[in-house]
């Protein structure tokens, strides 16, 4: 397969995640599950998950493609951005190491969305009083996982924006914009890793910066050609 047809790949990657992610946040909308994080701070927000596990699961195997087609995406974006030499490979790396962890961190939320409803709400009092703690613990290393997954992929987008801009293989506009984008995710590890709730809402609508970003990269690589070479 040539660099082109690997760029017109990630780019349908990029589009294809960011599908998946907006459905994914259509499903929360909907059903009212609130932001990214999943609560499990008390026991009344245990029995909501409880309450709500089809549509938890459903949203959060959404995220998990979104994370999936990322890897697809960051290869491309590596091939568009090749002329840059190994400023294109150290955002390959930062990003894929970042979407990896993410991929693990969504794994592992789909695996403890799908199981521990079913084993919360069948326990009785005093197993519920021991669940209760295991499930925040959990949270708290999902949370960390999202943290650094949010910082490596921020790292990666930024270095991705810079080798556009000094090669111009994609518009300038593009170029800009990746910086915004790695603002956002940045921003979202930064209040994740020191649990600033109050900070939570709005880095998480920030984070549309990326989806966003995903978007324009997947159009800029399906559109993409190799500049002609001379005979």
């Amino acid at each position: 397969m040539d660099s082109a047809a690997i760029v017109r790949v990630g780019g349908a990657c990029a589009l294809l995640g960011v599908a998946a992610g907006l459905v994914g946040s259509a499903v929360g909308a909907i059903h009212g599950l609130g932001g990214q994080e999943i609560p499990l701070g008390n026991s009344a927000e245990l029995l909501s998950l409880t309450q709500k596990q089809g549509p938890y699961l459903v949203r959060e195997w959404f995220f998990l493609l979104y994370a999936i087609f990322a890897v697809g995406e960051g290869v491309g974006l590596y091939y568009l951005t090749r002329p840059a030499g190994s400023l294109a490979l150290w955002a390959l790396v930062a990003y894929s190491v970042g979407i990896l962890i993410g991929i693990v961190q969504d794994a592992a939320l789909v695996a403890f969305v799908q199981q521990f409803p079913a084993e919360y709400a069948g326990a009785d009092e005093t197993t519920r009083l021991a669940l209760g703690p295991l499930a925040r613990t959990l949270s708290t290393l999902i949370g960390v996982q999202q943290s650094v997954a949010n910082a490596l992929l921020g790292i990666g987008i930024a270095l991705y924006a810079v080798a556009i801009l000094r090669t111009g293989v994609a518009s300038r506009w593009f170029g800009a914009f990746g910086f915004a984008s790695a603002a956002a995710s940045v921003s979202f590890a930064v209040v994740t890793a020191f649990a600033l709730t109050s900070f939570r809402t709005g880095v998480e609508h920030a984070f549309g910066l990326v989806v966003v970003w995903d978007a324009w990269a997947g159009i800029v690589m399906l559109h993409w050609r190799p500049p002609a070479t001379s005979e």
